[in-house]
């Protein structure tokens, strides 16, 4: 196949000019349309569509010129709009942008994207973010226009945007099915588009067919296209429930936030540690909160990751979901959580020095109250899965917000169900179970074992933070050693909230139930926070995939050690202490009702079903399309074959030949006999006389005569095909000419 010659632009006349940017246009909107999850409102569409309408019409005012020259204007054209159009730059006034707004185009233009992949949505449709709807219109507009103006392939324009609807796919945020079948329009203007491209550019000789080679061609592209996006939605992965190949989240995270400071880890400068203790915060101002619900929970920090040292936050610690990093937060956060919504304002006190952000709920927008906080605005980073926010750089006295939240639900009861996906494996944890051994291998569910394994912790256990006669020997820390041998393997568990939290997480982890660990506080009446009231506790994911709070109450001792206590039961009782009681008989003629965990995984289950029957709606569609044709022609060829007298199989033989002859574009004369549209076909004479005799004899053929016939007809089609060209015979059996026309017409 030879390139496209694009130095110069064929004769066209302005109504097709018209269509063509009226097409690129329409499918520039539609491919954007992606992006409406992403970014806030609407203007990204405008800006996306007013950009490829500016390159379409510089294409077509300089067609006429040498290639050279509307590529040059297309570049500086890109360079110079950039900045009034996308990042709103007032450069030197009027539109006229300066070197400064010139530098921030091209700049923009390479750190937008990552930017973008880098934000929770949606997007303000500022700064460097905004050229990327601004570039795809644009580039995408214009490539589709040169190509539509200076060659005359049917399908070649469509490329460029098809290119841009595929890198839309993976920009966006992924949404439902319900809104993700832009792409069928897409589809359906392209081929229309392609169609009358191919009609229109044919040439004059071709045109005169009904069927012609240019709708042929145009029909084929049509088809190509058509798959390359199928294929397209769905390996990027289209609907709520499938994270797909989206690119989002892959960049623009801090570098690693399990360095920055850890709360649990210093838990014990927020305990009473003497007059002595240094940076201790046990009884001083952390932060004052107005407006939050009293008795919610403040949370500074989410750690759900263990690398046997201790419980670290990290970026992508949950499998299947593309949210779970540190993202950039523009003016509002869409988390997708329904509660109750409030509005918080945070005053930070002298004591508080961290680059966590305390938050209660899931965040739904925030703001730096002073000019000071604006620089780490754009350091902020949150974290959906986690609810956690943070300013790696750090905040302190000054840096007073306020934010917007919504509060989910966070009861957790021991008959609610457990998450049935990956758990969290800890090299190491494995010395625990010959203590917790009866409890593994009982048939309760995993949920109940959490909590039969807190009450062991709360009943057995004793809270130290290393303060007190004779309590120095209860270090900090929860590194493997401290929490296997020296907590739960001890005599008797002996440790504070940072012990306590990250010995229940891991408990939860072994015996099934995903877990992580929250250091946080409960917000008292007045909204005053201290050292004192921070706490830890663990958060336990149920089947809806939401995560739920174990209160510290149910696992953490609240009794202090003292010299004469005496040992925890040997690890042999503790199956039988710690072991729920079992399950009573259930009379099978009694229906037990769903709990809510019950009806969230079946609703889940039913819309995983469901999403896998609409991806599959488009390939049914194309595959009953693509086999509608030789279906038709395999109940036609039956019926000739079968219905009637012997005659008139022998003459639907002959039919049959002459419709296969026009499906391969071989013409054969209308009303013509027998022997002279066998001459046309060059073959097949005898075979056309030997019909005609048993058409027109007194009597009827005999059954091996008919079947004679038919086996010359099928040697005759097989010869008939061996002389085309491939295209030819591969475009055949689809072919409808022979099914929308009468017998005898002319073949395409």
């Amino acid at each position: 196949m030879t390139a496209p010659d694009l130095t110069a632009a064929p004769r066209r006349r302005p109504a097709h000019l018209f269509v063509d940017t009226v097409a690129v246009l329409l499918l520039v909107g539609l491919a954007l349309l992606g992006l409406t999850t992403t970014f806030a409102g609407w203007s990204f569409l405008i800006l996306g569509v007013a950009a490829a309408a500016i390159a379409s019409a510089a294409v077509v005012l300089t067609m006429r010129l040498p290639l050279a020259v509307p590529l040059s204007v297309v570049l500086l054209g890109g360079i110079v709009l950039g900045g009034p159009l996308a990042l709103r730059s007032t450069g030197l006034g009027a539109g006229v942008p300066d070197l400064g707004t010139m530098a921030d185009v091209l700049r923009g233009t390479v750190t937008g994207w990552g930017e973008l992949l880098a934000t929770l949505p949606p997007v303000d449709l500022a700064g460097p973010p905004a050229l990327v709807p601004f570039l795809l219109g644009y580039v995408g507009g214009a490539l589709a226009a040169g190509l539509a103006i200076r060659t005359r392939s049917a399908g070649l324009p469509v490329l460029p945007l098809l290119v841009v609807l595929v890198v839309v796919l993976l920009l966006r945020r992924p949404i439902s099915f319900a809104q993700d079948w832009y792409p069928v329009g897409f589809a359906a203007i392209a081929v229309i588009w392609m169609v009358l491209r191919g009609v229109e550019l044919a040439p004059a000789s071709v045109r005169t067919r009904g069927w012609s080679d240019g709708w042929r061609q145009a029909a084929g592209a049509a088809v190509v296209i058509t798959t390359t996006l199928l294929l397209a939605v769905t390996i990027t992965g289209a609907g709520a429930s499938s994270a797909g190949d989206s690119l989002r989240g892959v960049g623009g995270t801090p570098g690693d936030v399990s360095g920055l400071d850890s709360p649990l880890r210093r838990f014990r400068t927020f305990t009473a540690q003497g007059k002595n203790a240094l940076d201790n915060v046990n009884d001083k101002r952390l932060l004052t909160l107005v407006g939050a619900p009293r008795g919610s929970r403040l949370r500074i920090v989410t750690l759900d990751r263990y690398d046997g040292r201790e419980w670290r936050p990290g970026n992508d610690t949950m499998r299947g979901s593309i949210e779970d990093a540190f993202l950039r937060v523009d003016s509002t956060v869409d988390n997708g959580v329904s509660g109750r919504r409030f509005r918080v304002r945070v005053e930070l006190a002298k004591a508080y020095r961290s680059a966590w952000v305390p938050s209660v709920g899931a965040l739904s927008s925030f703001r730096f109250q002073f000019v000071s906080g604006l620089a780490k605005r754009d350091q902020l980073r949150y974290d959906l899965a986690t609810y956690t926010a943070v300013v790696p750089q750090g905040l302190g006295p000054g840096d007073d917000y306020e934010f917007t939240a919504v509060l989910p639900t966070d009861r957790l009861r021991a008959s609610a169900q457990a998450w049935k996906g990956t758990v969290l494996e800890v090299a190491g944890m494995a010395r625990v179970d010959p203590l917790i051994s009866k409890v593994l291998a009982s048939p309760e569910p995993a949920m109940s074992k959490v909590f039969a394994l807190a009450r062991y912790l709360r009943v057995e256990g004793r809270y130290s933070d290393g303060v007190g006669a004779g309590e120095a020997q209860y270090r900090a820390g929860h590194d493997l050693e401290r929490l296997v041998d020296d907590f739960l393997l001890a005599p008797r568990p002996v440790g504070d909230d940072e012990q306590y939290a990250a010995a229940m997480a891991l408990l939860s982890n072994r015996v099934g139930v995903p877990a992580r660990v929250v250091v946080g506080a409960v917000i008292p009446p007045s909204g005053i926070i201290r050292g004192k009231d921070v706490h830890a506790w663990v958060e336990l994911r149920v089947a809806d995939g939401s995560w739920r709070t174990l209160p510290t109450k149910e696992f953490m001792g609240n009794r202090r050690p003292h010299r004469n206590m005496t040992p925890a039961p040997p690890p042999q009782l503790l199956g039988s202490l710690a072991q729920p009681p079992p399950s009573q008989p259930r009379d099978p003629d009694l229906v037990q009702p769903e709990t809510p965990q019950q009806k969230a995984a079946k609703r889940q289950e039913s819309e995983a079903r469901r999403g896998l029957v609409l991806r599959s709606l488009p390939w049914l569609a194309l595959l009953s399309l693509a086999l509608l044709v030789p279906i038709a022609k395999l109940v036609r060829r039956v019926r000739r074959r079968r219905r009637g007298r012997p005659s008139d199989q022998i003459a639907g033989a002959w039919s049959e030949l002459v419709d296969r002859a026009r499906e391969l574009g071989v013409p054969v004369p209308a009303t013509a006999s027998r022997p002279t549209q066998a001459r046309s076909l060059g073959t097949a004479m005898e075979l056309a006389l030997g019909i005609d005799d048993g058409v027109f004899a007194a009597a009827q053929p005999a059954p091996a005569e008919v079947e004679r016939t038919w086996k010359g007809v099928g040697v005759e089609v097989r010869d008939l095909a061996r002389r085309q060209r491939w295209q030819r015979r591969s475009w055949a059996p689809f072919n409808p000419v022979a099914l929308l026309r009468r017998p005898g017409s002319r073949p395409d």
